[in-house]
């Protein structure tokens, strides 16, 4: 009986001792992926600062022995600090400085090898090393970073030169302009300005993305878009702007008359979508899942996240609050992370479901450390009776 007291006693220290291994073992996991390796600037590094449109601003800065640089006037503590930080610190002074209404700041590292930087509405932007004796041209430097995106304005490539000049050269390189031999420096940077994106979707003969310059009228967006099918309902259009306000229009046989001199029409900018409704049926979408009050939720437009998952009676204490899964009516399913900080739903605020559409919630992993308790005691006990029989 004395041994076999002893025998739980080693057991459960055993036991103990797993849970204290696992415990640990998922810290350290855990420290490992928040503070992985991100570059941080320091003494003696030199950033290069370019504005995109702004030559003038393109500027070459050493980081001083007391880690600030001097940019225009203003002082920056970037020693310690990332790329990224320094170009939101950069891009805040000209705003707040009223220098620049809506700078595009381009902030890279200047490193000893050789390369060029590819940025802007490319597949792979980044920083690409080439030794001094390579010759390339600006369509190989942006085929280096795997070609132009979908967005991309292939009439606005710019090629900011790393020389004394900085100087800022614009060239077109859509399909219709003639090869030009331009080549491409040590150093220099080639940003692919991008091209503005607005989506009509609903009851129009071909929905999805159309790509402008600038702005676009509701009636232009409709007539790229096909036009309205037979289907469509006109009199209550619904726009979506990209921080999330929503307005209906009735595009009535009222509306295409000319506006009055001082009412301009209404338009479409970047991120903003437009949605024509059926106007015989109105569909659902439908929230799923782990919800409070799953079912469909009629609705005459589109609907963020935030709203679908309202509608849904908001999130089941066993939901994943992480990640939703959203099945298109044209069969695509998409994972979109999600979040409740305003600061930092920018791009979920930007994903919309339509009516047909399905928003999925799924369960949460749950480690069950009950079973994994119960698993771990049976396997210590068996080995320790193996090695009692065998001796």
């Amino acid at each position: 009986m004395t041994s076999f007291f002893r025998s739980l006693q080693v057991h459960r220290t055993t036991h103990c001792r797993l849970q204290a291994c696992l415990i640990f073992l998922f810290f350290f996991i855990a420290s490992s992926t928040l503070f992985g390796d991100v570059y941080r600037i320091k003494k003696g590094d030199t950033l290069l600062i370019a504005v995109v449109g702004q030559p003038e601003y393109t500027h070459s800065v050493q980081v001083r022995e007391d880690g600030r640089i001097n940019y225009f006037g203003g002082e920056f503590d970037v020693a310690g600090a990332t790329v990224t930080t320094v170009n939101h610190l950069i891009r805040d002074f000209l705003v707040t400085d009223n220098q620049i209404t809506k700078p595009v700041v381009m902030v890279s590292l200047v490193q000893q090898e050789h390369g060029v930087f590819v940025g802007g509405a490319v597949k792979t932007p980044g920083r690409y090393g080439i030794s001094p004796e390579t010759d390339i041209d600006l369509y190989r430097a942006i085929a280096l970073a795997g070609g132009m995106g979908e967005s991309a304005d292939r009439q606005g490539v710019q090629l900011i030169r790393k020389d004394t000049t900085q100087k800022v050269e614009t060239y077109d390189l859509s399909t219709h302009s003639p090869y030009r031999d331009i080549r491409v420096n040590i150093n220099d940077l080639v940003f692919v300005m991008p091209l503005s994106v607005v989506e009509v979707q609903g009851q129009v003969q071909t929905p999805g993305k159309i790509f402008i310059r600038g702005d676009i009228g509701i009636a232009n967006a409709l007539a790229r878009a096909g036009g309205p099918t037979p289907e469509a309902d006109l009199t209550v259009v619904v726009k979506v702007e990209k921080n999330g306000k929503r307005s209906e229009f009735n595009l009535s046989e009222q509306f295409w008359k000319s506006p009055p001199d001082d009412e301009p029409p209404p338009t479409l900018s970047d991120g903003d979508v437009l949605y024509v409704p059926n106007v015989f049926k109105t569909e659902p979408i439908y929230v799923t899942g782990y919800v409070r009050d799953p079912g469909p939720q009629r609705v005459r437009g589109p609907l963020n996240l935030s709203q679908a998952v309202a509608l849904g009676g908001g999130f089941d204490a066993s939901a994943n609050r992480e990640e939703v899964i959203i099945h298109r009516q044209d069969g695509t399913t998409i994972e979109v992370p999600f979040t409740l900080n305003p600061t930092e739903g920018a791009t979920q605020q930007h994903v919309l479901l339509y009516p047909g559409d399905i928003l999925e919630i799924k369960k949460k992993f749950q480690v069950d450390w009950s079973l994994v308790s119960t698993l771990s005691f049976i396997i210590f006990s068996g080995i320790s009776v193996i090695l009692q029989i065998s001796q």
